[in-house]
């Protein structure tokens, strides 16, 4: 993953595109994931990044809370000075 990304487009729920801005980035068990917050509110998502090739890549939100919990504990501690709290209910 480059370290160069600083925002990525997503498409809502209600199929709008959305720009949100990256936070943090890390990887785990070979995926790639992204800290990320519209910067119009005070909400913070994790998404997994998957690639069809090598310029093609399509985001997906967690929505497991299992995975969810573990991936806030990793970027928690990436970003010791910020304190993350995880809402799964979102």
């Amino acid at each position: 993953m480059s370290d160069s990304i600083t925002t990525v487009n997503f498409e809502d729920e209600n199929g709008d595109m959305v720009t949100l801005e990256v936070i943090a980035q890390t990887s785990k068990d070979n995926r790639d994931y992204l800290l990320v917050a519209d910067p119009g509110d005070d909400l913070a998502y994790i998404l997994e990044a998957t690639y069809k090739d090598e310029e093609t890549v399509t985001y997906r939100m967690i929505s497991d809370d299992d995975e969810l919990r573990s991936l806030g504990v990793l970027f928690d501690e990436l970003m010791e000075d910020v304190d993350i709290e995880f809402d799964s209910e979102q």
